[in-house]
């Protein structure tokens, strides 16, 4: 309990808006719970992933926003091709791999709207932009916070879902561990083509080019390019479109239609890419969500999946607290039980299968077609 009355008090406060934060808050709000949830930047960041696998589209369903996702631009896909060196080394059928039998584009924005619509119904959740934390005092019942603003608040319990670079994370001295690729991603949409319409295709070959194109609603399409990072610097500072529709073609065999859309690299969006995994989910009553506890490959096009899974489960054990069924450091050890091995094994997977691009056949052994169509069965998980 608040043993000071100036503070505000809350049942959990919330760092980062993403969709872990803001789901999170969402389901627990709706069980009456008083959630503040702080975000960094001045509005929601409405860029990340667009891929539900079945594995992320369970949980949504649980909560039942599947059909309201349905209802909006999000696509069903049945189908991916997958090609080495322009060659198809792969025809994945999630009717066949996985018991859903189709994932989802679904663009990140529309899933944040549809979950931010719904908080803002919610009297106890509250969100604060251009606020982060500055000071962290945990004691015996909740932890005090001291946001940037200077204000002061009592959380029962404090949620990192605040990225890579989680403040949280450093504050509570948990531990992460960090790979670099020397890889680098840029993403765009253009107006959808036929070959995007008929089909998800995904390219990479033996120097690390990468290039994944897929539809995001019914006019548009999301064109994803990865380079080794000095090539990709190279080939954006040119701004060459010659060299790199070129290079494009070197590998990039069955979507002429959309590379002849590409004019250069200037409007793209890049990220840098790592694996990361936090050596633990909690300590006392902090604890991590998504990608502050972990990060992926976009190979797998798990992130996301992951940080909705980890969401869904979190809620269970919270939930059980919250009722006074267990305590707090029970509910936790749970959730970190439940998702750090499964999560490793998966983080394992993309970090081998981003490792493969070198020759064909290294690629073909690393690509699982049951864990790329998000496969948590552990038996199959244990062989990588």
């Amino acid at each position: 309990m608040n043993q000071n009355p100036k503070y505000k008090e809350y049942d959990a406060c919330i760092v980062g808006a993403g969709i872990a934060g803001i789901f999170l808050a969402w389901l627990l709000g709706s069980q009456g719970k008083k959630i503040l949830i702080l975000e960094k930047n001045a509005k929601v960041n409405m860029n990340g992933a667009d891929i539900l696998k079945p594995s992320g589209i369970n949980v949504l369903e649980k909560h039942g926003l599947l059909q309201e996702l349905m209802n909006k631009e999000c696509r069903v896909r049945n189908h991916l091709s997958v090609f080495h060196d322009g060659i198809q080394v792969d025809h994945i059928n999630y009717k066949a791999e996985n018991e859903r039998g189709y994932f989802m584009v679904c663009p990140y924005s529309v899933l944040l709207e549809t979950i931010y619509d719904k908080i803002q119904a919610i009297e106890t959740v509250e969100l604060l932009v251009n606020q982060s934390v500055s000071k962290i005092n945990e004691v015996e019942n909740g932890v005090y916070v001291t946001l940037n603003s200077e204000e002061e608040i009592f959380s029962n319990i404090l949620i990192g879902a605040d990225g890579t670079k989680s403040i949280v994370r450093e504050y509570a001295g948990i531990k992460a561990h960090f790979d670099y690729y020397d890889h680098v991603m840029y993403f765009n949409k253009y107006p959808i083509t036929s070959s995007v319409e008929e089909l998800n295709r995904l390219y990479v070959d033996k120097n690390g080019g990468l290039a994944y194109f897929y539809p995001i609603n019914n006019t548009e399409a999301r064109c994803i390019l990865g380079f080794n990072m000095e090539e990709g610097k190279n080939l954006k500072e040119s701004g060459n479109k010659e060299t790199l529709i070129k290079r494009l073609k070197t590998f990039v065999t069955q979507s002429d239609d959309m590379l002849n859309q590409i004019n250069s690299l200037d409007n793209f969006l890049t990220f840098p890419l790592c694996r990361m995994h936090s050596e633990q989910y909690f300590k006392g009553r902090i604890l991590l969500l998504g990608n502050a506890a972990h990060s992926i490959h976009p190979i797998t096009g798990q992130g996301m999946n992951l940080a909705i899974e980890d969401t869904g489960e979190l809620f269970i054990w919270l939930s059980k607290y919250f009722n006074s069924e267990i305590s707090l450091e029970e509910a936790l050890a749970d959730y970190q039980e439940q998702r750090f091995e499964l999560n490793s094994k998966v983080l394992a997977y993309g970090h081998r299968l981003a490792g493969s691009f070198g020759s064909a056949e290294d690629f073909m052994n690393s690509l699982n077609s049951k864990i790329q169509t998000s496969s948590r069965d552990l038996s199959i998980l244990n062989k990588i």
